[in-house]
């Protein structure tokens, strides 16, 4: 249940760092790199405080 919970969690930040990256036009790998490790990061820190 909490790996789903996760998921659901890191699909979010992952779609509202997407549209950020479209948004400011930050298209290089590496932002797109850097947005998926913030997503995880934040999306463990989300669960572990709401669980």
């Amino acid at each position: 249940m909490e790996f789903i919970m996760l998921l659901f969690v890191f699909l979010i930040f992952i779609v509202i760092s997407s549209f950020l990256n479209i948004i400011f036009k930050l298209t290089a790998k590496r932002d797109w790199l850097m947005s998926l490790l913030l997503s995880i990061v934040l999306s463990i820190i989300t669960v572990a405080i709401l669980d």
